[in-house]
């Protein structure tokens, strides 16, 4: 058998009944939170394996059937008209994929490779991490080399109902020229826009109407020279679900603003009955932008040159220098308090450094940072080709990030211990839920640690421009940095930190409730699932109440690293271990997949 894994990271308008969870999040408002006709497990035990390895499924409780996946799995489970996908790499971690299971027994029926572009560059190869978009018969995903991509499941599962579809093979090369075959169409970001991810592409598409909407991942190298840094690619694109033609882009420019990459997904919000298409980017701002209007026309393939119109950010190296009356050193003992220091710009002017740089070309953005290798020359304009198609209208933005945040010179991302006081920007997707945004704050954990200062924001949908100071309707900061997406459900907001502690917050004021620490000296990178009045994150399964109440959970050796939970009609879904384990309270399969 050809083994997979998959990768997620992302978050709602409203909750959603018993039924398939065909995206992220099960919904394109990102909510984690689902209902269902069947009483989900609050107690699970994964069971014995015998002496071939294999889990004993006489020995488990509430486990329906459990099957094998690949040794990296970094996306999360999607159910849709029966079949199970879950993003993977084979066994050897030779190459991505993705595996289709079946619904009810855990059965394989079929495996996509997911193709290896001509380009050669130097990007990080990791598991496929953007969770698949499932419609009738198409997926829809961004690959691990920064590809958009859809694939016709009619050509790689065969006809529906087959015993044996094509794919169910263990012919690696067959496998991979078939899931060649079912590619309908696939758009290399590196190659036509000049976008490259940092890290991992891990953001799940949005698909709403006819079209299709992708980050692009556009982002910073870590490393000087390693990746091209194209600050004026667009991050925010538009296809046409059925071609693949790009049809509108954004012109926000974020790129220069960035410290590192863009991780988050886009979603779906409906205010008062109009569509808005939610997008939060590696700025620490969330934007709201009109959908595609389908009159518009859109020339193929016509390029334009785009020139930035500012500012410049100047990255202030402070490395070994005293910045806000600490120094270094100082500032690492009191890190977790508010030093009041200077603003970069104040400190940019106590040392004069203006009077040593040239001529700006354009306004200047000071940003402290410890030798952060990729800035843009300040004496030019810089240019970029970018498609030439029509622009997404802005309907609002919010700066997520404090000004109080900013002050500090650990503030920005750098190139060992990124934001060690606070997070600079947003990986977790936007949850949209009665006319409200709520969104968590935090940087990648493996460039600055699980302990930095994080931040949850509630957001009124329903105005216009920049609504960072009238939009607020609360914020939260009593957690640390998270990349999660939160869920909302009978009032009640719950997030999870980078440092697995589950905040349970009031959906109206913020208030918290309670908050428990899931698991000691780990990083959490999972969403929590709100489904059956239970709230599931890894292992732990808590009572989705404003009292805190611990139910027996999940019994397994092994831990979730990336993916988080899923339900569908009456099942729970979980990679914990090299496993995707289905559970449910009616178990009725014998025999591991």
């Amino acid at each position: 058998m050809i083994l997979c894994a998959g990768v997620l990271f992302a978050a709602g308008a409203c909750v959603v009944s018993a039924k398939d969870w065909p995206e992220w999040c099960g919904q394109a408002s990102r909510n984690m939170a689902a209902t269902s006709d069947q009483r989900l497990p609050d107690s699970v035990d994964c069971g014995e394996q015998n002496n071939a390895g294999e889990v004993d499924l006489q020995t488990t409780k509430n486990v329906k059937w459990v099957a094998r996946i690949g040794r990296r799995t970094t996306g999360s489970p999607v159910v849709s008209r029966g079949r199970v996908f879950i993003g993977t790499v084979l066994e050897d971690g030779s190459e991505a994929c993705f595996l289709c299971l079946d619904e009810k027994t855990g059965s394989l029926l079929g495996t996509f490779i997911c193709p290896r572009p001509s380009r050669g560059d130097k990007l990080e190869s990791w598991a496929i991490s953007s969770t698949p978009t499932v419609e009738e018969d198409r997926l829809y995903f961004v690959s691990p080399y920064q590809e958009a991509m859809c694939v016709d499941l009619k050509i790689l599962l065969g006809n529906r109902g087959q015993d044996k579809p094509p794919s169910a093979g263990t012919d690696k090369t067959a496998v991979a020229q078939l899931s060649l075959k079912s590619i309908v169409w696939r758009y290399d970001m590196p190659e036509k826009l000049k976008a490259y991810y940092h890290h991992t592409a891990s953001s799940s598409v949005l698909v709403h109407g006819d079209y299709v909407y992708v980050c692009t991942g556009n982002g910073r190298s870590w490393v000087p020279g390693r990746i091209p840094y194209n600050p004026l690619a667009p991050s925010l694109i538009v296809f046409h679900k059925m071609t693949g033609q790009l049809v509108a882009r954004d012109d926000e420019q974020m790129g220069e603003r960035l410290y590192r990459g863009q991780y988050t997904s886009p979603s779906l919000g409906m205010v008062n009955g109009k569509a808005q298409i939610l997008f939060a980017t590696g700025t620490g701002v969330c934007y709201a932008f009109e959908p595609v209007d389908p009159k518009a026309r859109v020339e193929p393939n016509r390029w334009m040159t785009t020139s930035l119109r500012g500012p410049i950010v100047y990255f202030i190296n402070v490395k070994e220098k005293d910045t806000a009356g600490l120094s270094i050193e100082d500032y690492a003992r009191v890190k977790d308090k508010d030093t009041g220091g200077l603003s970069p710009s104040d400190y940019a002017r106590s040392i004069n450094l203006l009077s040593t740089l040239p001529k700006p070309a354009l306004p200047l953005e000071f940003r402290f940072s410890l030798g952060l290798p990729a800035v843009t020359p300040i004496d030019v304009i810089p240019t970029a080709s970018v498609p030439d198609v029509p622009v997404l209208k802005k309907i609002w933005s919010f700066d997520c990030i404090p000004a109080e945040y900013k002050k500090l010179p650990f503030y920005p991302r750098q190139s060992k211990g990124d934001g060690r006081g606070h997070p600079c920007d947003i990986i977790g997707t936007p949850v949209f839920h009665n006319n409200r945004v709520y969104i968590a704050i935090g940087g990648d954990p493996n460039h600055g640690g699980r302990d930095c200062k994080g931040r949850v924001v509630c957001i009124d949908a329903t105005q216009t421009g920049d609504v960072t100071e009238k939009a607020r309707i609360w914020s939260y900061d009593a957690l640390n940095q998270s990349v999660s997406t939160v869920a909302v459900a009978d009032g009640l907001v719950f997030v999870v930190d980078n440092a697995f502690t589950v905040h349970c917050l009031d959906a109206d004021s913020g208030h918290c409730y309670w908050t428990h620490s899931v698991r000691h000296n780990a990083t959490c990178f999972s969403s929590p699932l709100v489904a059956d009045g239970k709230v599931y994150i890894e292992k732990t399964i808590l009572s989705a109440t404003r009292k805190l109440q611990l139910l027996d959970g999940i019994k397994n050796s092994q831990h979730t690293d990336y993916s988080s939970h899923s339900a569908a009609n009456g099942v729970v879904y979980t990679v914990i271990g090299k496993r995707l384990w289905a559970i449910c309270n009616k178990p009725n399969q014998k025999t591991e997949r």
